[in-house]
């Protein structure tokens, strides 16, 4: 009899404890869903170094007692030791006649300016492929006069400018060459003599 009253009881406390516990199967932990980035691959193929060349349209102007002005042709080459300097050789020459302004109403005349200069050109990248950069050297210029004779000064130029490289070596610039500022030039008793040129091209580098 005793048997059967604790085998109940045991019975009895099972159920209960049963009945409390509730559902013992172990929880589930929730999925977290990641989505996949895609990755973009640039291919950075600009050339940063090595010897190039290029050839540009310039417009050039010389200031003196009249200003005289004309579109010119411009050659260089150099080297790029890497994408923070480079140095730079570059000839310019006016292609046809040139204006004359003065006070009179515009006229042309078969006057010649022509630039050759060796400059440094230091650069700072913005982004890939696109830069500033300055030109600092030395430089002689020629004002050819068809009245006149010819003029030349040598000395310090400097300029300003932006290149965009391509990829596989091809480039585009835009700069400004400040070639002389000062007064007289080479014989010419004219103050604030003012010779410069705005050029825009394009370069291969090897």
């Amino acid at each position: 009899m005793k048997t059967i009253v604790s085998t109940i009881a045991l019975l009895a406390i099972a159920g209960n404890v049963l009945m409390a516990g509730g559902d013992f199967t172990e929880p589930v932990e929730p999925e977290i869903f990641i989505p996949e980035q895609e990755i973009i691959v640039i291919d950075d193929d600009v050339k940063y170094s090595g010897f190039y060349a290029g050839a540009a349209l310039s417009h050039m102007r010389m200031s003196e007692a009249v200003t005289s002005n004309g579109y010119a042709v411009t050659l260089m080459g150099g080297y790029y030791f890497n994408q923070y300097v480079g140095l730079e050789a570059r000839y310019m020459k006016t292609l046809f006649d040139l204006e004359i302004d003065s006070s009179r109403p515009i006229v042309t005349t078969q006057d010649v300016l022509e630039n050759v200069g060796l400059y440094v050109k230091p650069m700072y990248s913005i982004t890939t492929g696109l830069a500033l950069y300055g030109l600092a050297g030395y430089g002689q210029s020629t004002y050819c006069k068809v009245s006149g004779g010819d003029y030349r000064e040598s000395g310090f130029q400097w300029g300003l400018g932006a290149k965009y490289e391509l990829a596989n070596g091809v480039g585009l610039f835009v700069d400004y060459l400040d070639i002389y500022d000062d007064d007289n030039y080479d014989g010419l008793t004219v103050p604030d003599v003012r010779f410069n040129g705005t050029t825009v091209g394009a370069t291969y580098t090897f």
